[in-house]
């Protein structure tokens, strides 16, 4: 604006002049400086345009690479979670859990068949979790072999199921098969297990998983879990 006004003072002065040429001179002053003003306007807005694009081209770098960082820490989360609960897991490389997830994920469905073949098919319903920490525990048979069944409700808690099935196994006993069901951050399992022979070893798993189940209420004392046998 200052360069314009600057323009049209100069215009007066050539009233005063009766020479031609000069008016001349003039008027290319006056046209070179309109045309400078223009090129610094185009220049300063290309220049904007070109910092706006870079900038914008730097934010939807960094949002693609926050997405890439939280995608990679979610599957390093589901790696870890795998890595707790595989039994038999030797190396703890990528490639090695995913090879022993499958190899458990097909030794499981074997043993839903084996157990459809012991049960004739049937499906015991497992039903929504109640209010109250109960743990049932007995045993049944199924061509020879003698299983246990276990039902228990109790609060939900982060790798219950891989505390429980380590609670057996510290009774020697296996889980052959599970279910379970949370609702309202209430849990309840039923489980089918096999290796525990005689009242001795049913006892000693009633109470492994009973101080399992207690944890999250050991200070509510007046609601402790209640046990009976099937």
């Amino acid at each position: 604006m200052a360069l314009q006004q600057q323009i049209h003072d100069v215009q007066p002065l050539s009233s005063h002049s009766n020479s031609a040429g000069t008016c001349s001179n003039q008027d290319d002053f006056r046209q070179a400086l309109l045309n400078s003003i223009n090129e610094t306007t185009y220049n300063n807005s290309m220049a904007k345009q070109l910092i706006s694009e870079e900038e914008s081209k730097l934010v939807a770098a960094k949002k693609h690479s926050m997405a890439e960082s939280n995608r990679r820490s979610r599957i390093n989360t589901q790696f870890a979670t795998l890595r707790t609960i595989l039994p038999n897991l030797i190396k703890v490389n990528k490639a090695s859990v995913l090879e022993e997830t499958i190899r458990c994920v097909k030794e499981l469905t074997n043993t839903v068949s084996e157990l459809k073949e012991i049960y004739g098919g049937g499906r015991l319903e497992c039903v929504f979790p109640g209010g109250a920490d109960k743990l049932r525990i007995g045993s049944c048979e199924g061509k020879g072999q003698e299983v246990v069944k276990v039902v228990f409700s109790c609060d939900d808690k982060r790798k219950l199921l891989s505390d429980v099935a380590r609670a057996v196994r510290s009774v020697k006993g296996k889980v052959m098969r599970a279910e379970m069901v949370t609702m309202g951050g209430r849990t309840k399992c039923v489980l089918w297990v096999q290796g525990i022979n005689g009242n001795e070893e049913l006892e000693m798993l009633r109470r492994v998983l009973n101080a399992l189940t207690e944890k999250p209420n050991m200070a509510r004392t007046c609601n402790r879990p209640k046990f009976t046998l099937l």
